[in-house]
């Protein structure tokens, strides 16, 4: 029995999986990091929404330089099958899956943090519990994805291109409510 392309692929899985809880950790610390007075500062030189909004956009940015480099790893790292079309599609669901846990794990950073969430302990709470969530739970997106790589026991099938979609669709929700929010209150 030939496994070919089997270490790539769960690779590629556990390094999308590991994206998630890193997004939303990076986008907490992105719009946490400033003081409250800096914050303020920036948002009356730029405006609010532009100044959340770059937090936002510089937290996916950090995720997608981390699946970049994941995927490069373990690319480099693990066997590779005989076959270039199997090559590329094992790598296409990887980059697939780690597309998803990026949109998700922001997605979760956005909610569960300022502006929103405005107490430390909640958003901490929230955004590890949601994690957590998104890892396993059959109606999340992040684990769609995952579970279509091959890597977890298969549960509720969604359709191909779904999970993409849910989650880009839930980025979009989050940073847009957060985005008014911190609009609303002058920055965050």
């Amino acid at each position: 029995m030939r496994l070919e392309g089997v270490g790539k692929r769960y690779g590629l899985s556990w390094s999308a999986a590991v994206l998630l809880p890193a997004v939303a950790w990076l986008t907490r610390s992105m719009l946490t990091a400033e003081p409250p007075q800096a914050r303020a500062c920036v948002a009356a030189a730029s405006g609010p929404r532009r100044a959340h909004l770059s937090a936002l956009i510089a937290a996916l940015a950090g995720g997608i330089a981390f699946a970049l480099a994941g995927a490069a790893y373990v690319l480099v790292r693990c066997q590779h099958p005989d076959s270039l079309t199997r090559t590329i599609g094992v790598l296409a669901s990887g980059l697939a899956a780690a597309g998803v846990c990026v949109l998700v794990g922001g997605a979760i950073g956005a909610f569960c943090n300022p502006p929103l969430v405005r107490r430390p302990a909640y958003g901490i709470l929230g955004t590890s519990g949601a994690v957590i969530l998104a890892l396993v739970s059959d109606v999340s997106p992040a684990s769609a994805a995952l579970r279509g790589t091959g890597s977890a026991p298969q549960g509720t099938s969604w359709l191909p291109g779904l999970p993409v979609i849910v989650a880009a669709a839930l980025l979009a929700a989050s940073w847009t409510a957060s985005t008014m929010i911190a609009a609303r209150r002058g920055g965050g």
